[in-house]
């Protein structure tokens, strides 16, 4: 029976010294979230007219609407843009206020998700999965390493 404790205790060791290898840097988390966000933002002004058209209902979508559509998307696209900036600046700070920017950076990624899923289950609105499961992976990756990162 003791060599049963022995081996457990071994096992329990070596998955505990496994997840600590899986921290992430602050620096990488906050570079990969930053990049992400610049990258929607281009995404959301090049292709504005484009999600406008598979977002909503094609009963809606009168020329009017898709124009505002489109306009809509630009100041999205420039704020996510910005987002990304100021998280590229935040980069080369000490590990504890990058680790609260990144706690910070979560809880705004779960307002997105609130967001998102609330106008997918409740308006005409097709939010795209991809987008949500995004989003999902971005505040986990932001909370993960806001609590477990050593540098």
């Amino acid at each position: 029976m003791p060599e049963i404790f022995e081996d457990a205790q071994l096992c329990k060791s070596i998955a505990l010294k496994e997840l600590k290898t899986l921290a992430m840097k602050t620096k990488t988390t906050i570079t990969l979230i930053g990049v992400l966000n610049i990258l929607q933002g281009v995404g959301f002004i090049i292709g504005g007219r484009t999600l406008t058209e598979q977002s909503f209902p094609s009963d809606m979508l009168t020329p009017g609407a898709v124009e505002v559509g489109t306009a809509m998307h630009w100041p999205l696209g420039v704020a996510c843009i910005v987002i990304g900036i100021i998280l590229f600046s935040t980069r080369d700070l000490p590990l504890v206020n990058a680790k609260k920017v990144l706690l910070y950076t979560g809880i705004a990624y779960t307002f997105f998700l609130i967001n998102g899923l609330t106008q997918h289950f409740t308006s005409p609105v097709n939010v795209p999965m991809p987008a949500v499961g995004l989003i999902t992976v971005l505040a986990i990756l932001a909370f993960y390493t806001s609590k477990t990162a050593k540098s």
